[in-house]
């Protein structure tokens, strides 16, 4: 089967079926997944996009996080948990502001539970983010399991759900709903795609991000190339912190 071939790599196996599939789907116009040839050349693409769009974000020596977490003795534990946020590119990079991150959050917003969708290892900024109640979705279900794990060693409230965002029909309804970094990559999997996400997503307020920098902090990427979501959420505040530009939308009641 293609998508147990493509999958059969082990930063992979934990991905969403729907979101590999997803990934597959244009290459399968491109290439005839019959004939041998072009069937390795399909899966060679799509796992080059696979990385593109989850492995890249991986440092090495990811596999210690584990190691981290068996060795905390409460949540709040700033040291481990920038030990296993430096594991990811992108909570790597905010290491240095997450406290900015959520005191300017917290003085625009009142919010007492989250949702954070593509959460990766985001849920490890909780000492920073205070008591909340926490809900996250990831597209990797080795980081959902281990992220829930950090929830239920510490009788934390919350959870962290595995699946490929674009498949929910709905959302819990929090006070607030975290998109950090993730709706180019949806965008890039389907066009639109961020307009039919926002229209599910129920939170009174939203926040989202986009890097401001290529991966791990190099070449700026130019701000023009974010009119599209502009366009789509006028009025929404924006700050920039770090290598990343924040947008904080209000919803219409």
């Amino acid at each position: 089967m293609l998508l147990n071939d493509v999958k059969d790599k082990k930063e992979y196996r934990g991905l969403s079926d729907a979101f590999v599939s997803r990934v597959i789907k244009p290459y399968t116009l491109q290439y005839n997944e019959y004939n041998e040839k072009e069937k390795k050349k399909l899966i060679k693409d799509a796992r080059a996009r696979l990385r593109e769009l989850y492995g890249a974000f991986l440092v090495p020596g990811y596999e210690r996080r584990k190691k981290y977490l068996a060795i905390m003795t409460k949540w709040n534990d700033i040291e481990k948990c920038e030990r296993i946020l430096s594991l990811h590119v992108s909570s790597q990079e905010r290491l240095r502001y997450y406290s900015k991150l959520y005191s300017k959050l917290q003085s625009k917003i009142h919010y007492k539970t989250i949702l954070d969708l593509g959460c990766g290892m985001n849920v490890f900024s909780r000492p920073w983010m205070g008591h909340v109640q926490y809900y996250g979705i990831d597209v990797n279900k080795d980081d959902v399991d281990f992220c829930n794990a950090y929830l239920e060693k510490f009788h934390l409230t919350g959870g962290v759900r595995w699946g490929d965002l674009l498949s929910f029909d709905t959302f819990v309804k929090t006070d607030v709903c975290f998109l950090f970094k993730v709706l180019e990559g949806l965008e890039a999997l389907e066009r639109g795609s961020t307009e039919k996400l926002l229209k599910k997503i129920t939170s009174p307020y939203i926040v989202a991000s986009f890097a401001t920098r290529s991966i791990g902090g190099g070449k700026v990427i130019s701000a023009r190339r974010l009119k599209w979501f502009e366009q789509l959420v006028p009025g929404a505040e924006k700050f920039n912190l770090g290598t990343e530009v924040y947008y904080i939308i209000k919803r219409s009641s």
